[in-house]
């Protein structure tokens, strides 16, 4: 960056003679002393090791770059480490194993470390091929590349030395390539780093390694932040940032924080503004919290200064501040903590208040103390920051680094994604800068930015303009005008700044247009995965995403499911062991939000499976609504490809024609179906509910009640393709007739649970199975039964294993989810009933 400035205080003549040095020609010996280095690195000692484009910048006898892959042990960086580059990765080594104990005691030549490098913080490939790259030439005395090492540290087993055998080789040979040996490939790895350097090398005809530091950013750049920002307002527009904005309705008792006056205040008008997300701290820290007894005060200008508030806070405040807005809304200082009439209102309205923010300052930690925005002013990353944070992702063929994973394995990974409240945090802003420990990320809807592409000098990173330096003729350009006639390289563009047109499955952080059930699905998941410090909070924590999908779909949510689609929705899964979440005993069973273990729904069809979650409508569902009363759902219905419902269906003779592969034929259905127990003509005619089953669903708000058929089957573990059985975490059980055959699958359940739960002889255990839909086999299933013309198993029905509550006839709750095959439920003797699903 300083030849940068220097080059708008100066000359471009008068600048490239004091930066760039003539190369010696007169014979005389070099003034600089090169590193003394082992016999293993001395192909570090010449540039063109490095993969630069210089233009005859140095003059050098090979033009070609060189990647190094060496498998070197601890033991013998040890023995060299009067070598600086030893030196160097063994220092990385020792930084970084001292958070793994057994590393400690475990012997040093059976711990090997595969070096790779060298590699640099850009893209390394563009349109035109391998990316331009240039030394830093900050100090004319010197050749400076800034670039990382991959260091990928693996533990070979133990050897006895009294069995006398003899160390092998960590590489072998694969034609004229030496690779790691067997060996070290199947060796577990212990941790991988991509420590930073910075190698320098005189400056002259034939540049000699002069010295190798550590290269760390403390401290992240305002400006690239700021341009990150209006490039993003510059060229996306409403499609990042809603012009409607200034229209939207945020919740009762909204305020901010006046980041000039330094007070928090409540705008008569939509102000705009920007918005904080983070995780609180652990307990009780101390620091103040907006409530009902000093909201008046906090009004007051300057009342922020004065309060003692996380220092996470007070930077996102001036942050905030020097990026250019002025208002910034933060939950812990602009919702009344102890207001529980508007504090509700806040909350349910997050959705308006993220969606409303013009970005939002994401603090992306692996901590929750509150100490503050690393790299900010004042408040440099961690020490060895490259050692520590998540490696780089090196790509072997342009030396560079692979970007289009950096969020999945920063942000992803942080202690900050993994609690629920940042889930929908995340999903509604429509910009977000990430804080992490290493770095800055940028996201909008269209494109991403990371601060490590703007630490180095490159064509891909900045729009430098320099001129050959050994072209020192009279005449050298001075303006650039004169430049762009002469040896320029300017290359335009944006610091960090690398563009995706993400798709909603590519980038699932994301409300594009209308969401799909599919989108739910994948949210869905994510969100169960994450952690509450209160559970009764699982509902509170997803409103705002709630009311997005409300608004989004047409329809109101139910317990987080939205009742149009209903019938898709209610066929999640959970994962291992049962278990209801009894801190929130009045969410239904049939929620999602009621399960302790994380949910799935691509449990038995995967989400890119043309039928997902396409389903035959074959239930009409009716809803015990809290504050209303008994009601009729409005769920869409539908069989399979067509939008129809059940009364439309129950008046055809034939069933809607399905389209595609390995589907049954038309007759065969029809018939198929006119045999099933429950089918559309059978459901039509069985509207009516039980009124005993009525007047006990008033006991159960929140409960669904439909008329079904219902049949008392048994479970058994799942053989596997051999035959025989094997204990799992979890997986599929097998669902049998009271004949003894196997007729369906319950899907992911724990191996525990079903052998305590499964029929032995002189011991048979029945449950009740109920219908809620029908639907198709997956795709590898349907090309199976295709082949083999078992077109009888193609169709199935989605059943519900559920319990019945003692005293209470009609009541069950909801444990597993499955399929039967359709052709075989008569076989299992079902019977109609009224079922209340509480």
């Amino acid at each position: 960056m300083r030849e940068l400035d220097a080059l708008k205080k100066m000359g471009i003549t008068t600048q490239l003679k004091q930066i760039f040095r003539p190369p010696r020609d007169d014979g005389t010996a070099s003034k600089f002393t090169p590193l003394s280095l082992c016999q293993r690195c001395q192909a570090w000692g010449r540039i063109d090791i490095h993969n630069i484009t210089p233009e005859r910048l140095v003059s050098q006898s090979a033009r070609t770059s060189a990647m190094i892959r060496e498998f070197v042990s601890i033991e013998q960086l040890t023995e060299n480490r009067n070598c600086p580059i030893c030196a160097s990765i063994l220092d990385a080594y020792h930084v970084r194993s001292q958070a793994l104990p057994h590393l400690q005691s475990w012997p040093s030549r059976r711990i090997v470390v595969c070096m790779s490098g060298p590699f640099y913080l850009d893209r390394g490939f563009d349109d035109q091929g391998i990316l331009s790259r240039y030394p830093d030439l900050s100090d004319p005395d010197y050749l400076v590349i800034k670039m990382f090492l991959e260091l990928e540290v693996k533990c070979l087993p133990p050897i006895n030395p009294e069995d006398n055998v003899a160390e092998q080789s960590f590489t072998k040979q694969v034609g004229a390539i030496a690779v790691a040996s067997d060996e070290v490939q199947n060796a577990s790895t212990a941790f991988t780093i991509t420590p930073q350097f910075k190698m320098k090398y005189s400056n002259e005809k034939t540049p000699i390694l002069c010295g190798i530091e550590r290269w760390e950013v403390p401290f992240f750049d305002i400006n690239v932040l700021r341009g990150w920002l209006k490039h993003c307002d510059d060229t996306h527009g409403p499609q990042c940032v809603d012009e409607e904005n200034e229209h939207a309705i945020l919740p009762k008792g909204f305020r901010v924080i006046d980041t000039q006056e330094m007070s928090i205040i409540e705008p008569n008008n939509f102000v705009r503004y920007a918005a904080l997300s983070y995780v609180w701290a652990d307990g009780l820290d101390g620091s103040i919290q907006l409530e009902k007894s000093n909201v008046d005060s906090l009004g007051v200008p300057g009342c922020v200064n004065k309060l003692k508030i996380p220092g996470i806070i007070s930077d996102a405040i001036a942050l905030c501040r020097d990026l250019g807005e002025r208002y910034l809304w933060v939950d812990r200082l602009c919702i009344v903590q102890d207001d529980q009439v508007t504090k509700p209102i806040q909350i349910n309205g997050m959705d308006k208040i993220y969606r409303s923010a013009v970005f939002t300052i994401v603090a992306a930690l692996n901590i929750r103390n509150g100490a503050g925005l690393p790299g900010f002013t004042g408040r440099a990353k961690l020490p060895r920051s490259s050692v520590w944070s998540v490696p780089h992702a090196p790509d072997v063929e342009g030396q560079g680094v692979k970007v289009d994973g950096i969020i999945s394995s920063v942000v992803d990974t942080s202690l900050w994604n993994k609690r629920g409240w940042t889930f929908q945090e995340r999903l509604l802003s429509r910009r977000r800068l990430f804080i992490t420990e290493s770095q800055v990320i940028y996201e909008c809807s269209k494109d991403q930015a990371t601060e490590t592409l703007t630490w180095v000098t490159s064509a891909a990173n900045r729009s430098p303009v320099i001129r050959d330096p050994f072209e020192d003729k009279p005449g050298a350009p001075t303006t650039r005008e004169e430049a762009s006639k002469a040896k320029i390289i300017e290359v335009p563009g944006l610091y960090g700044f690398y563009g995706y047109n993400y798709s909603a499955l590519r980038n699932p952080y994301a409300i594009k247009g209308t969401p799909s059930i599919r989108e739910y699905c994948v949210w869905v998941k994510d969100y169960s995965t994450r952690k509450l410090s209160f559970g009764t909070d699982i509902l509170k924590a997803f409103s705002g995403v709630g009311n997005s999908l409300s608004a989004a779909f047409g329809s109101r949510m139910l317990y987080g499911l939205p009742e149009r689609s209903l019938g898709q929705c209610l066929l999640w899964s959970s994962t291992g062991l049962a278990g209801r979440r009894g801190e929130a005993p009045d969410i239904p069973s049939w929620s999602w939000a009621s399960s302790l273990n994380p949910v799935d729904y691509e449990w038995h069809c995967g989400g890119f499976d043309t039928y997902f979650l396409s389903t035959a409508s074959v239930v009409y569902f009716h809803y015990q609504d809290p504050e209303k009363g008994l009601r009729k759902l409005d769920v869409g219905e539908g069989w399979i490809q067509s939008e129809i419902t059940i009364g439309q269906l129950s008046k055809l003779e034939e069933l809607p024609a399905l389209k595609g592969k390995h589907i049954p034929g038309e007759w065969r259905t029809n018939r198929d179906w006119r045999e099933c127990p429950q089918n559309p003509w059978q459901t039509f005619k069985r509207q009516a509910l039980d009124p005993d089953a009525c007047r006990i669903a008033a006991m159960f708000p929140g409960s669904l009640i439909f008329n079904t058929t219902v049949a008392s089957l048994a479970i058994d573990h799942l053989p596997t393709a051999r035959g025989t059985l094997e204990k799992y975490d979890r997986s599929n059980a097998s669902i049998h007739n009271q004949r003894g055959e196997a007729v369906g699958i319950v899907g992911m359940v724990d191996f525990n649970w079903v052998e305590a739960h499964r029929s032995i002889e002189g011991s048979r255990k029945l449950f009740d199975f109920v219908v809620l839909s029908g639907g198709l086999q997956k795709y590898t299933v349907r090309n199976n039964c295709s082949f083999w013309e078992e077109f009888d198993k193609i169709w199935l029905l989605y059943v519900m294993l559920v319990e019945r509550l003692p005293c209470k006839p009609f009541v069950a709750r909801r444990v597993a989810i499955g399929t039967v095959t359709m052709c075989k439920w008569k076989e299992c003797e079902p019977r109609w009933e009224t079922v209340v699903l509480c």
